[in-house]
């Protein structure tokens, strides 16, 4: 027996003992017959239960600890409030136990102070409503203090630490403490030592921009704005820097991105070009901007085909006083908007294919679609339609194929991934936000108003009815998320309805004019941000009460907009204050009081002398108007100021007939780029009055260009049965002349080359136009009863 038991320790002691003979393992078959071979078990064996295994009962502190993450609900579900109120009542009395260790006890204020961030974002503790959340502000405060205090004294709790830091800048920053947040924020950013995860310096980083570009309207004045601008700029430059450093170019992308932004935001816009190039080529993405201007139509080569003046005359006999019949067939096939039928943006000849993200992750994707509306927003501001339409076709692309908006985790939140050190959670633009930017960015930068189904007016209808729908917030949405995501949704509402009020005048149709416009006073006034619409208001009833031909209510609305938007009195040679609403409204009531003076001067079956002889005198005050327009439209580079600020230049240089064709031609190649056919017209017609007596033929061709811009800027008229649209008769009314005051002015001035041409036939035929035309002209005055 002894021998036995010193065999078993030997081998148990010995440091390489003999390995155990390998059992052998018999065959299936074998192992069944054994198990048939076999009695059955007593009933007893079949029914009793195997040993019965029960769980060690967690921790209090761990279990109420979890709670929080447990009982989580989103902000528009009605029990929001309620686990807010649990989440703090467990968390509290985690803290009242007794021998809490320092990590439980450090997570257990950090947990306090989180959801005490998200009840005060929520506006409980200032509602008076609940009562649980008074002195909501203090007990958070004096969480993030007790936190920090024992994350200092225990370095195993330095990542909390960081936490707890960004959460104290945060805290400070939400009580209007903008400045001691910044220095929490790069007071930490320059503690970090290289053992620190990166993934925490890209969060400080980010959070320090997000604040420096989050700053309140209210204190961005002259003085302080370019000092903040440039530390945003400057922290931008570090967290770029740090990327590159430690090779994440995902970061870098997100760097070069968020520089645009912050540049377009402050309207720098000599320096949002090159940074745009660089965001784009960062995310792969390769366009070809035309610099080259753009021939306007049917202004392409004046000296490679010059037709005879009888071959215009019958082209325009043919065409343009056809036209009226067949644009009302065209727009009696319209049919109404549906957002299945929003036109797809079409790029031009010599603009690249619609380009692809370099990935397919969530933060390629949102970064792309923040470049693409960036990039048109630029382009559009300039007045580039060619850089316009491939960055569209793109953006339109990418939101349809459903990646951003569909599927339950598109809720704006995406992971930068970081190669061997995790990821990072960053919070971009609501999904929904883009999805509705898409409309409105689309609607702004379709400029033609001409044609059947103007795309500026279906991307405006399909917008404003997408807006009125519901939406979904995450569950980590805070209730001040919610109201941000709803109060931007009603802003781009507003925008979109004031697209459709732009365009329903341009195309003449003043009934869905007066209702839209009625529509957007309504909307602003509901949601309590009527204050910041009412200059635009304004001018959108200066421009609706110049087109019915309401002269002087015209005027003051032009005065009570640019007052609005900041501008000072007008005096001569000091231009103050305002904006881009100013300059439209001063261009707007100088080109009016021009026109009038011109009126006055003139007979209405004249054209002025191209020599300037008999030029009409302006009174001192529409001069001073004029030169204060034009210095604020020369001033600006967003289109179509410049085109505006040489119309101006050219009206008053009326004398110097040479430089007023220059300002002209060159005002044509501004409105030919941008695409502004509305405007277009308008400087077509002066163009071909001034050539009447001195080349009737360039002047044909050119009004007659101008005509048809007018026919095609025409209201919708009803659908007529198929029966009924080879009966359609033309000139029926106003509803199918479309642009009827610049029609009959344009039919005037072909009467008197008809007249000249001795064309008795086209003179009866113009002067049976022009008698409609006048009618139309006439039946302007019931609109203008219903301005005010």
């Amino acid at each position: 027996m002894s021998r036995r038991w010193a065999l078993s320790l030997t081998a148990m002691n010995d440091a390489h003992p003999r390995p155990q003979k390998r059992q052998r393992v018999g065959d299936l078959t074998d192992g069944m017959d054994l198990l048939e071979s076999r009695p059955s078990p007593s009933p007893s064996v079949l029914t009793s239960s195997p040993p019965s295994f029960s769980p060690r009962p967690l921790p209090p502190q761990i279990l109420l600890l979890a709670l929080p993450g447990l009982l989580v609900h989103p902000p528009t579900h009605e029990s929001y409030p309620l686990s807010l109120f649990l989440s703090l009542r467990a968390l509290r009395t985690c803290l009242e136990l007794k021998a809490l260790t320092p990590d439980v006890e450090c997570r257990a204020w950090t947990g306090l102070a989180e959801v005490g961030l998200r009840a005060i974002e929520s506006g409980f503790s200032t509602s008076g409503e609940h009562d649980w959340a008074n002195g909501l502000d203090v007990e958070v405060e004096k969480a993030i203090g007790k936190g920090l205090l024992i994350a200092q004294k225990h370095p195993s709790l330095r990542p909390l630490r960081h936490h707890l830091s960004l959460l104290n800048a945060h805290f400070a920053f939400q009580s209007n403490n903008a400045k001691f947040s910044h220095a929490l924020l790069r007071r930490l950013i320059a503690s970090f030592t290289p053992s620190d995860p990166p993934s925490i310096v890209y969060v400080a980083h980010l959070a320090l921009i997000t604040q420096l570009t989050s700053t309140p309207a209210t204190s961005r004045d002259t003085s302080t704005f370019a000092p903040e601008l440039q530390a945003t700029l400057s922290a931008i430059t570090a967290l770029s820097m740090f990327a590159a450093q430690n090779r994440h170019p995902a970061i870098e992308d997100l760097a070069a991105v968020l520089r645009v932004s912050v540049l377009v935001m402050a309207e720098m816009w000599d320096l949002v070009g090159d940074a745009l190039g660089a965001a784009e080529r960062a995310l792969c993405l390769a366009f070809n901007n035309g610099q080259g201007v753009e021939h306007p139509k049917g202004q392409e080569s004046h000296e490679a085909k010059q037709p005879t003046p009888e071959a215009l005359m019958r082209s325009y006999a043919r065409d343009v006083h056809n036209s009226a019949s067949t644009q009302s067939q065209l727009q009696s096939n319209a049919t109404a908007p549906h957002l299945d039928n929003i036109p797809e943006a079409s790029s031009p000849k010599d603009a690249s294919p619609t380009q692809r993200p370099k990935a397919n992750d969530a933060l390629t994707l949102s970064l792309t679609a923040h470049v693409l509306i960036l990039g048109t927003m630029y382009h559009t501001h300039t007045g580039c339609a060619r850089s316009v339409e491939p960055r569209l076709a793109s953006l339109h692309t990418l939101m349809d194929s459903g990646t951003l908006v569909g599927g339950p985790n598109a809720d704006g939140l995406v992971e930068i991934p970081l190669p061997g050190h995790g990821s990072v959670p960053l919070r971009t633009t609501h999904p929904r936000i883009l999805f509705l930017l898409t409309f409105l960015l689309s609607a702004v930068a379709k400029r033609d108003p001409v044609g059947r189904r103007p795309k500026k007016r279906v991307f405006a209808k399909c917008g404003v009815t997408q807006c009125r729908e519901g939406r979904e917030v995450p569950l980590w949405a805070s209730w001040g998320t919610v109201e941000e995501i709803e109060q931007r949704t009603l802003l781009i509402e507003a925008d979109l309805l004031c697209e459709l009020v732009t365009v329903s005048i341009q195309r003449s149709d003043f009934d869905a004019a007066e209702n839209h416009l009625a529509t957007l006073i309504a909307h602003t006034r509901t949601y309590d941000f009527f204050p910041a619409y009412a200059a635009r208001i304004a001018l959108h009833h200066a421009h609706l009460a110049h087109a019915v031909g309401d002269t002087e209510y015209a005027g003051t609305c032009y005065r009570v907009a640019a007052h609005l938007d900041g501008a000072g009195p007008v005096v001569s040679g000091v231009t103050l204050g305002g904006g881009f609403i100013a300059a439209a409204a001063r261009a707007g009531e100088a080109l009016l009081r021009i026109g009038l003076a011109a009126a006055r001067s003139f007979p209405r079956s004249s054209v002025p002398a191209s020599d300037g002889q008999d030029t009409h005198q302006l009174d001192t005050h529409t001069i001073a108007i004029a030169k204060d327009a034009l210095v604020r439209c020369s001033a600006s580079s967003s289109a179509p100021l410049p085109a505006l600020g040489a119309l101006i230049s050219a009206a008053l240089s009326r004398s110097h007939i040479i430089k007023s064709k220059t300002l002209l031609k060159h005002a044509l190649a501004l409105l030919g780029a941008a695409g502004d056919n509305h405007l277009r017209a308008l400087v077509l017609a002066v163009v071909g009055a001034q050539y009447v007596y001195t080349a009737p033929a360039h002047a044909m061709e050119v009004l007659a260009v101008c005509e048809t811009l007018g026919a095609g800027m025409g209201a919708h008229a009803n659908k007529p049965k198929e029966d009924e649209i080879a009966t359609v008769q033309p000139l029926e009314g106003s509803e199918t002349i479309a642009n009827a005051p610049l029609r009959l002015w344009v039919g005037e001035r072909f009467l008197e080359l008809f007249k000249r041409a001795g064309k008795d036939s086209l003179v009866r035929k113009q002067e049976a136009f022009n008698a409609v035309y006048q009618s139309a002209v006439d039946k302007l005055g019931r609109h203008r009863t219903r301005l005010w």
